[in-house]
């Protein structure tokens, strides 16, 4: 009897416990690749100008600052490659999302400080002139004052202006609204690096719309396709869009015979952007080579309006300015274009 009832207990016992383990474990990677929230990432990078800050470095000449910066994300075991190309450091985590630091030489302290919320739209002008649109996305830090002389002299020649400021240069806009004769944008930019080999693979502009949470759901068909990217100016986090951006809203014919300025820090690095610009239908795209100081762009971007309202072409435009002051001389930057050097403002 009592080995029946032994029986009877030990059967059941014996069968649950086969089916226990034949139940696969399954391990998690969380602790390897775990999910970063865009605040955790701001943490990560703010962390890393702050630690390095602190160190000393700042005493360093800024390329030693950049170097070490570098060396501290690549240390840092959420990321998965830090990339340092001229200023611009690419930061890819390890969960795949990519971060661009357009000039970590922007302080948290110099950037909050200067910050405005202000959004600015403005049109002015007629229909009997051609059209511009004017664009201060970094209106908050460098002012309006270079716009407004640029608009004076368009305004004398009968243009019809669009200016927006800050916040209203959204990607919304950006989208669908860059056909003019004119384009000007006083903005960041900086390099992508999509595979940490300390190669430019494309030139990104910054908007100036803030990245929040809720930007990678809100635009999933532009980030998962990378015509976005996060960059990162000071402590603020902005939408920047690539040259992808460009090529697929934007198709040949629709900026017809446009004058595009970029009033920024390698916007003409190399072609990636001017080229979708030019494929879009404009005649030629003007920017920066390299690093530019910037008292140097505002001064310059006004001199050059008023040179091409006076009846010069772009091309001797460029050659006029060339670095444009002493301190682009020595980042070895000049102001160039791509495209149709002949290209003249209409008198």
């Amino acid at each position: 009897m009592l080995n029946k009832l032994y029986k009877i207990i030990l059967i059941p016992l014996l069968f649950l416990s086969f089916i226990v383990s034949s139940i696969p474990i399954q391990t998690s990677n969380a602790q390897q690749e775990p999910m970063l929230t865009g605040q955790t990432q701001n943490d990560i990078i703010l962390q890393g100008i702050h630690d390095v800050q602190s160190q000393c470095y700042t005493n360093q000449n800024p390329r030693s600052f950049l170097l070490s910066l570098e060396e501290w994300y690549n240390s840092h075991p959420s990321i998965q490659f830090a990339s340092l190309v001229g200023p611009s450091i690419t930061i890819r985590f390890i969960d795949g999302s990519s971060t661009i630091l357009f000039d970590p030489l922007l302080t948290k302290k110099s950037f909050t400080e200067n910050l405005l919320s202000s959004v600015i739209c403005v049109s002015a002008g007629n229909d009997s002139g051609g059209t511009a649109v004017i664009l201060n996305v970094a209106e908050h830090m460098y002012g309006h004052r270079q716009c407004s002389n640029i608009m004076t002299t368009l305004l004398r020649h009968h243009y019809s202006i669009h200016y927006l400021a800050n916040q209203a240069v959204n990607l919304s806009y950006i989208r669908y609204n860059l056909s003019a004769d004119i384009l000007y944008m006083n903005t960041h930019a900086g390099y992508f690096d999509v595979d940490g080999d300390h190669q430019a693979d494309a030139v990104v502009i910054a908007t100036g719309e803030h990245w929040t949470n809720e930007t990678e759901q809100n635009y999933a068909f532009e980030y998962q396709n990378k015509y976005i990217v996060k960059g990162i100016v000071g402590d603020q986090g902005f939408i920047a869009f690539t040259p992808a951006f460009i090529d697929h809203y934007y198709a040949p014919g629709d900026l017809p015979e446009s004058l595009v300025f970029m009033a920024t820090c390698y916007a003409a690095y190399d072609e990636s952007m001017a080229q979708e610009f030019i494929d879009a239908g404009a005649d030629v795209y003007v920017g920066w080579s390299q690093n530019t100081m910037f008292w140097t762009n505002s001064r310059v971007s006004v001199d050059a309006f008023r040179l091409l309202a006076s009846g010069f072409t772009v091309h001797q435009v460029c050659r006029l300015i060339g670095p444009g002051g002493f301190y682009n001389w020595l980042f070895h930057s000049k102001l160039i274009y791509y495209g149709d050097g002949e290209h003249r403002i209409p008198r």
